[in-house]
């Protein structure tokens, strides 16, 4: 890390002497290996450098980038920037400089030699234990470590932190063949447990596979960590700060009041030990902080980054702190995002409720892709277990789940008492009481 930071300020030292710009640069490197049905598929080394460069003049900001630390590209992409200014889209850079002190998380570099020799036992356990269980379509890990900066006139910030990632696809025979995945994105390499992630996706196949076309029923739904994650990620997009101010969220004039169950409680926080968007800085060079959102169902913050947290202040908006910017990639501007956006977990113990009355628990869900984020209006495919007093009676595809994001997270009755995180997204299991379930 020292060795490249003093690379990357002697290559940068001609351009941070203009109080105008501001240097970002991502470097990664890592590795990966992937088998796919029984055989290796993948197996690679990399190496990728990203320097995007925002110019910012008269209130408008040009963007540039560079894909090498070659002297001359960076000149470029400098000039470019500068000249882009002129007529650039607008937008302020971040003056606060108190940022929260963080040790990064520790890098480990597993031998991938004997992350394929574990894998190869896996294959031969999933076999032997789950004999309905036919193909292992995919299995992969790979490790990432990255090193960021943010780089202007008076102002250096460094950042390096490691990424692993796991995932594994199986397909069950039953009734019918049926396919299930499990992943894990996490800074903890001792997080992941292979074995329990593949036991996860070959009994969600195993269910599947027995599973037939279902019918109409109304009764409380149960929304496994895999599951609900997806309609978080939905809901999270009313709390982004400019959709807000632009009228777009269905949250926009709710601060302040009581839109879901009081059994919900989210945050956003860039400061959590241990997760995966945790850093000092956000992709401006703003403070990361802790943000409670949501308080027993109340909205009480957005989030915002500092172009759009200033508009919110003089709207009179209160705790508009920015702190919220990522950039979807090095050719794009920063724009308003989630840091590690989570359900705080609740006190439920849903084995327990299941004891108790009729449920429906969905193990798949299709088209996420189309829910209506403005309106949080959705209708999904579905699949699951309908259990009645704690036992499974029946197995259903072909459902409909349809309802409203809001209306979701208002009818929550109970949240289980553990916390899952799929990257910077984290929920525990939910039992809802109103989503339409069609046959």
């Amino acid at each position: 890390m020292e060795g490249l930071k003093e690379q990357i300020l002697q290559l940068t030292e001609r351009f941070l002497k203009d109080s105008g710009v501001e240097v970002w640069i991502e470097f990664e490197k890592g590795s990966s290996i992937e088998r796919r049905d029984k055989a290796d598929f993948l197996k690679e080394n990399y190496q990728e450098v990203s320097v995007t460069f925002r110019y910012l003049k008269n209130g408008k900001i040009g963007l540039s980038y560079a894909t090498s630390l070659d002297a001359n590209c960076l000149e470029i992409a400098y000039e470019r920037a500068k000249t882009l200014a002129e007529n650039g889209v607008s937008g302020i850079f971040p003056e606060e400089k108190d940022f929260p002190f963080l040790s990064p998380p520790p890098l480990y570099f597993p031998d991938l030699k004997k992350v394929e020799e574990e894998f190869l036992s896996l294959e031969e356990k999933i076999f032997k234990e789950f004999k309905n269980i036919k193909r292992i379509e995919k299995l992969k890990f790979s490790i990432e470590e990255q090193n960021l900066f943010l780089l202007k006139k008076d102002l250096i910030l460094s950042w390096i932190q490691p990424v692993y990632d796991f995932f594994i696809s199986v397909v069950a025979e039953g009734k019918k063949e049926a396919s299930s995945y499990e992943w894990v994105e996490t800074i903890d390499f001792y997080e992941i447990n292979f074995w329990e992630k593949a036991k996860r996706a070959c009994e969600k196949a195993r269910i599947l596979s027995q599973t037939k076309k279902g019918k109409s029923k109304k009764c409380p739904v149960i929304l496994p960590p895999e599951i609900g994650v997806d309609f978080l990620e939905i809901l999270s997009f009313s709390f982004l700060g400019d959709e807000v101010i632009k009228g777009r969220s269905k949250l926009k004039d709710k601060l302040g009041k009581k839109v879901f169950s009081e059994k919900v409680n989210i945050i956003d926080s860039g400061i959590e030990d241990g997760l995966p968007e945790t850093r000092p800085f956000d992709d401006e060079g703003a403070p990361q902080r802790r943000r409670r959102l949501v308080e027993k169902g109340v909205i009480k913050e957005f989030i915002f980054d500092t172009y759009w947290g200033s508009i919110a202040r003089k709207q009179g908006i209160e705790n508009a702190i920015s702190g919220n910017a990522r950039r979807p990639d090095f050719t794009s501007f920063p724009k308003v995002s989630t840091t590690n956006f989570y359900v705080e977990k609740g006190e439920e113990d849903i084995k327990e409720i299941l004891k108790h009355g009729e449920f429906f628990e969905v193990l798949e869900v299709l088209g996420t892709h189309t829910a209506d984020p403005i309106s949080g209006d959705f209708s999904f495919g579905a699949s699951g277990i309908l259990y009645k007093n704690g036992e499974p009676v029946d197995y259903f595809s072909e459902v409909a789940i349809s309802g409203n994001i809001f209306e979701v997270f208002e009818s929550v009755i109970a949240v289980e008492k553990e916390l899952t995180f799929y990257a910077n997204f984290g929920i525990p299991t939910l039992v809802v009481e109103k989503i339409d379930i069609g046959g």
